[in-house]
Formats: C-alpha cells, sequence, structure tokens
C-alpha cells in the first residue's frame, strides 16, 4: 500500500488561500480537488466569467504557461520592464536559457569587466579596440544551435567569426545565417548541430561588444502534461513542471513512500508538440530521495525509447546529447538495496527549441515556403543573412571570387591578387599584389621584388612576373582546362576551370596536375553530410578541408580517363596509394565507384569497388540490418560495412569511425592527413 509523506485533505482549507497566487488558481485547484458536481459547476461557471486570460504574477501566454524571468517584472505579454532580462537569461521574451559560463579575452586590463556581456543589460557595452579575439566557455558540452550578440557600432553587426571546439577537434562554421533582430542586435546560427563545449569569437565586432550569449534553449517542458504509474491519485504530481525550483516539500515537490518494496515509480512528461532537446535538469528534494537509483529516458511520436540513463542521482543537468527530436520524457526510480523507497521531484526542465519548420513559444506555427526548415523561432521570419552566400536565406550561392562578407556585400581589397579571397573573412586567398605575407598582405616588398607574393625578381620572364608591370600581377585571361595546365611555384594552387569549376590543383606531387577532390588536415570541417551535400561539395579551400562533390566528379570523369592516388598520414610515414582507373558513375545509378590497382594497400579501396556511395539519408550499402553511413558517421562507397573510410570522424580511434585504411591504419587507428587526387590519363 503507498503512502504520502505528508497526509493532505482531499478539500484544500482555508489556510492554503495565502500561498495561492491569486482567487483564480485557487478555483482551479479546487474544482480538480472537490468531488461535488454542483460545486465543480458553479466554480467552473466563476472561472469562465471571471478568471479567462488572467495570468498569476510572474507567469504570460493563453494558458499562462510560460514563465517571466525579468529582473524587475512582466507586462501580460511577457516583456520585461526596461528590457532587462534576469542574469542566466536573455532573448525573446527573455525566454532563452544562457548557457555560457565564462569569458577570457587577452587583455588583462579588463578581464574584471567581462561579466558584463552577460549581465541582462545590453546597453552595458565594453569599447576596446585592443580586444581581438574573446573564448566563450560554455556550462557543459552541448549542441550549439547560435549566439545572440548585441554591439554599440551597428557597422560592425555582421563583423564576426565563430570557430567552434570540442574535447577532441576544431573547426569553423561551415554555413553562418544572419537573424538581424533590431539595429544593434544579431543572432548567428551554426547551420548543422554538432557538439561544443567552447568559442572562440573573433572580428572587428569585438571592438564594442554590449551582449554575449549562448542559447540553451527554453524550458520547453513547463506546464506540459504529467502522468505518473501509481496507482493512487498523487495530489500534486503536476508540480514537478510548474517552473518553481524550491525544494520546499509540501508547496513545490511531489513525494510519494513505497512500504511495500514496490520495485520502481515513474513519473512521464508529455509534450503538445515535438521539441529538440539540448539539455535536461532535475531538481530534487535531497533528504527525501534515497535508497534508489535515476532512470532517464526520452522517447518519440511513436514511443519508442530514443535515450536512456542510469544514475545514482548525484548530477542535476543532463546534457542531451542526440539529434532525433522528442515527445516525452520518463523520470523512473528502482531500489538498489533498502526495503523502504522516498521518492521526491520538485522540478524536471527541458531545454531545446522547436524542430526545424515550427515556430512560436508553443511551436504550433509552421515557417513558410522561402525558408521551411530555418525561419526564426520567435517570429516565423527567414535569416536575412549568409556569411559568404549571396542568396540568404537558402544559402546555397557562393560569392563570388571578387567579393565576400554576409551577403557578399564586402570587395575584396586591391592588395588581394587576382582580386580573390575568402568569401567569409576577406583574406587574400591568392596571394598578395606586391605584398610579401599572404593572406594578410600588410608587408610590402622588398627592393627589386614585386608581383605576387613579391616572389618576382626581374629574372623571371613568364607572363605572371612581367617586369614591365612592376609590382602588380598579371590576371590570367585564359582559364586552365585542368590541372596540368597549372605550372605554379606553390605546392597546391586554387583556380577556376574552363568548365568554371573550382578546383585545387596538387602541382607538385609525382608530376603534377592533380585535381584534389578530397581533403582532411584538421578536422575543422564535419564530412557527416547528407546525400545532397555529398552530391554538391562542402567544405571550404581556404580552411583546407572539402569535398568536391560526387556531380562534379562524375562530370569530370565520364569525360576523359582518370587515374587516382590517395595520400595519406599515419604516425610519422607518408603513403601513396596509385589506382590505374578511377570513375564513378552518375546520381542515377547512385555514383557507383569503378577502380582498378593492384598496388600494395589498394585493397582497402579495391574492396569498395562496384559499390554506389551511402550517406545517412541514402542507404546504399549491402547490409541489410544497418545503415553503414548512419552508423560510421560519414558518406562513402559502403559495402558492409567497410576497410576504409576516409570521410569518418576526424581524430577518433573507436572502432572504424576514424579516418581508417585499414590495410594502414587499422580500423582503431586513424590518419592524421588524407587526399584523394585525379589525373587525366
Amino acid at each position: 500500500m503507498l503512502k504520502q509523506i505528508r497526509t493532505r485533505s482531499q478539500i484544500v482549507s482555508f489556510r492554503h488561500i495565502g500561498k495561492f497566487w491569486n482567487l483564480c488558481q485557487l478555483i482551479q485547484r479546487l474544482q480538480i480537488k472537490m468531488g461535488w458536481l454542483m460545486l465543480i459547476s458553479l466554480l467552473g461557471l466563476i472561472y469562465n466569467t471571471a478568471c479567462q486570460g488572467a495570468c498569476p504574477g510572474g507567469w504570460f501566454g493563453p494558458k499562462c504557461q510560460f514563465q517571466c524571468h525579468c529582473q524587475i517584472k512582466c507586462d501580460s505579454t511577457g516583456e520585461c520592464q526596461h528590457k532587462l532580462c534576469s542574469i542566466g537569461w536573455f532573448g525573446y521574451k527573455c525566454q532563452y536559457q544562457d548557457f555560457v559560463s565564462h569569458f577570457k579575452v587577452p587583455v588583462s586590463e579588463i578581464k574584471s569587466q567581462l561579466s558584463r556581456w552577460s549581465n541582462g543589460d545590453d546597453s552595458d557595452c565594453i569599447e576596446d579596440e585592443r580586444i581581438k579575439i574573446i573564448k566563450i566557455h560554455l556550462k557543459a558540452t552541448i549542441y550549439f544551435t547560435w549566439i545572440s550578440l548585441t554591439v554599440k557600432n551597428t557597422a560592425l553587426l555582421t563583423r564576426f567569426r565563430l570557430t567552434l571546439l570540442n574535447k577532441t577537434r576544431r573547426w569553423d562554421c561551415e554555413k553562418l545565417t544572419f537573424a538581424f533582430i533590431d539595429k544593434d542586435t544579431v543572432n548567428i546560427r551554426c547551420n548543422g548541430r554538432e557538439l561544443v563545449n567552447k568559442i572562440i569569437l573573433k572580428g572587428d565586432g569585438l571592438a564594442t561588444l554590449c551582449s554575449i550569449h549562448v542559447s540553451g534553449g527554453r524550458n520547453m517542458a513547463l506546464k506540459q502534461r504529467v502522468t505518473t504509474d501509481l496507482n493512487q491519485v498523487i495530489p500534486d504530481f503536476t508540480l514537478i513542471a510548474d517552473g518553481n525550483i524550491d525544494t520546499n516539500l509540501e508547496e513545490s515537490c511531489t513525494s510519494v513512500g513505497d512500504v511495500k518494496m514496490l520495485p520502481s515509480k515513474s513519473w512521464t512528461l508529455t509534450f503538445e508538440e515535438p521539441v529538440v532537446a539540448s539539455s535536461i535538469e532535475i531538481l530534487s528534494k535531497g533528504n527525501f530521495t534515497r535508497s534508489g537509483n535515476l532512470f532517464l529516458e526520452t522517447f518519440d511520436q511513436n514511443k519508442v525509447v530514443l535515450f536512456n540513463i542510469k544514475d545514482p542521482y548525484n548530477v542535476q543537468l543532463y546534457p542531451y546529447h542526440h539529434k532525433a527530436p522528442i515527445s516525452g520524457i520518463t523520470v523512473m526510480y528502482k531500489k538498489s538495496n533498502s526495503r523502504y523507497l522516498i521518492l521526491s521531484l520538485c522540478e524536471v526542465s527541458v531545454y531545446g527549441e522547436c524542430v526545424p519548420g515550427r515556430w512560436g513559444l508553443d511551436c504550433q506555427q509552421s515557417c513558410g515556403s522561402k525558408c521551411p526548415s530555418s525561419c526564426n523561432e520567435f517570429d516565423g521570419t527567414c535569416p536575412t543573412g549568409c556569411l559568404g552566400y549571396k542568396d540568404g536565406p537558402s544559402c546555397s550561392k557562393k560569392c563570388e571570387q571578387d567579393t565576400w562578407g554576409v551577403n557578399c556585400q564586402e570587395k575584396c581589397s586591391e592588395k588581394c591578387a587576382f582580386n580573390m579571397c575568402a568569401r567569409r573573412n576577406g583574406l587574400c586567398s591568392a596571394g598578395c599584389n606586391a605584398y610579401s605575407d599572404p593572406p594578410y598582405c600588410t608587408q610590402d616588398c622588398k627592393e627589386e621584388h614585386y608581383g605576387r607574393d613579391c616572389l618576382c625578381d626581374g629574372k623571371d620572364r613568364t607572363e605572371a612576373c612581367n617586369p614591365e608591370i612592376t609590382g602588380k600581377v598579371t590576371v590570367f585571361t585564359k582559364r586552365p582546362s585542368s590541372c596540368r595546365d597549372v605550372i605554379s611555384t606553390h605546392e597546391r594552387v586554387v583556380v577556376r576551370l574552363v568548365s568554371g569549376l573550382k578546383v585545387m590543383c596538387d602541382t607538385k606531387s609525382f608530376g603534377g596536375g592533380w585535381i584534389i577532390f578530397q581533403r582532411r588536415i584538421n578536422g575543422k570541417v564535419s564530412f557527416f553530410r547528407g546525400w545532397d551535400e555529398y552530391r554538391d561539395g562542402f567544405g571550404d579551400f581556404d580552411i583546407g578541408e572539402f569535398y568536391l562533390g560526387n556531380e562534379n566528379i562524375f562530370k569530370l570523369t565520364s569525360r576523359r580517363r582518370y587515374e587516382l592516388r590517395v595520400d595519406l598520414q599515419f604516425g610519422k610515414r607518408n603513403y601513396s596509394v596509385p589506382f590505374s582507373k578511377f570513375r564513378i558513375l552518375s546520381e542515377r545509378e547512385k555514383y557507383k565507384l569503378k577502380i582498378e590497382s593492384t598496388a600494395p594497400y589498394s585493397n582497402s579501396l579495391t574492396y569498395h569497388n562496384d559499390m554506389k556511395f551511402s550517406t545517412f539519408d541514402s542507404d546504399n550499402d549491402l547490409d541489410t540490418g544497418v545503415n553503414c553511413a548512419s552508423v560510421f558517421t560519414a558518406g562513402w562507397w559502403y559495402r558492409s560495412c567497410h576497410t576504409s573510410n576516409l570521410n569518418g570522424l576526424w581524430g577518433n580511434s573507436e572502432f572504424g569511425f576514424g579516418l581508417n585504411w585499414k590495410s594502414i591504419t587499422n580500423t582503431s587507428s586513424f590518419a592524421t592527413f588524407t587526399e584523394m587526387k585525379i589525373r587525366e590519363v
């Protein structure tokens, strides 16, 4: 038989009246607790006529389900007085949890002032041109979604760059979208969800920063439906999702004692709409939870369990490292050794956002056709800016070679050779025009030197070193048809071919003339991509990591015969594996791989000959039990599953997950450099 820790009357006594927020809430509570039909009807009439639309202090929304987080108070719509959010909260109606732990800057004189960036006052700014880099440390490792920045100088609102870090790698966000909240605040979102525990912020905008907030999501659990597996009615079990973090047992917690040695008890919270979770926080009354273990499960719309964890109740915050949307969570206690189990929950919070394509505080609105899966969560509008792209919000058309920045509005400097610069930061990607320090181009040429990167000295008579144009770079008017036509003193050169395709050429290895179609050097670019991205290509020549795209590789290899060379670095040794024939078939044939080689170590790729390309959203491998691309987090010509996996996880030594080439690295080690390159035969 179950008994409560404290016996409560089924009828609310008058001593409780002073503890309710207002009369309307008292009526709601009486309707739930009292059993007389006539009185319930009377109370319902009073509630409908007098109380609809009224919310208790500190709450707002059509169902009073959203909690205010203001330094002073909020109005009936949730707006904070003087727009001052409580510390730890920010954004639309101060609903978003700030996941910043602390900041670090290399300027010692202002280290004591850094908390001003997260004090809730967006008008309190730090103006200092010495700030060139800010390291943002997060409270825990989470899937990074977006960062909010407020500046004093509005001309610098787009002048930011993000580098993301976790315990194993560091990379630049591939696609940054900018949502301009007002004239001085921008929300910058990174395409794709990646685990992050630190962010490095750079750019001219750092000189006038007023606030920095990293979204940890909203509390999606508030006032959601809560049920229990207990047979007896447990008064106030909905208290575990009421936003009250007080651990006063009688007023804000749910407690049950078990004297019959029942094996477990659980509470289940179900969302009205699926959510994408970033963390789960559980608050208990420590003195009233003992002799048991906590089990936490999440489930989808079909009640399929997505995630579960067992914990001896030693932590409160559980970072949620799973990408699939969830429809609810179950918190369960199971006894360990004791005959007596006492359960207590005070509050369960689930921080996250709406699923892509939905918006609104209740996630019940759908994004429009212009940005069906990427609209702003608070008002449904589309992001208006893309860093390095010219077609926001789709962000599919890269800047031309002479432009850069958000929506390609910036022109490359005249210091840049061929007027070419990196589309995201404006650095001179093809070298300097009469400056010696690419890509920054700040150091003048020494005497008698000129041309690109000051490499010309009057002895050269090539087109690029025409002595009649001292100090300038002659732009080539004729584009090469392939990398065989490119002659350069640089080992790696980025050019645009006659076909219009931009490629990186290897001009030195084994006679040069190689088109590099896959490159991994530092882990800054994620290769866990879908079919469309592997088809079209992704990455960045400036970062040094990219995949040229299966459609581009198909078009190249379908016209002429090509050979392949795979270069790897493993340990302190370099390897080069040649293949006499290489091509892939069309998209209709799933970019099937066709290769020939009898060279040493080549069997790690010939095992995949005649295999179709697979990604997590296009399973074309021969294994009927699993999707190899999903399991090994890459796109590749999987069989069942692989003996090579050069698009795998950077720096990962788990079995089969890293940059594997079995005959060289085995399956539990990884290469630290890879290039796959082709050349016309």
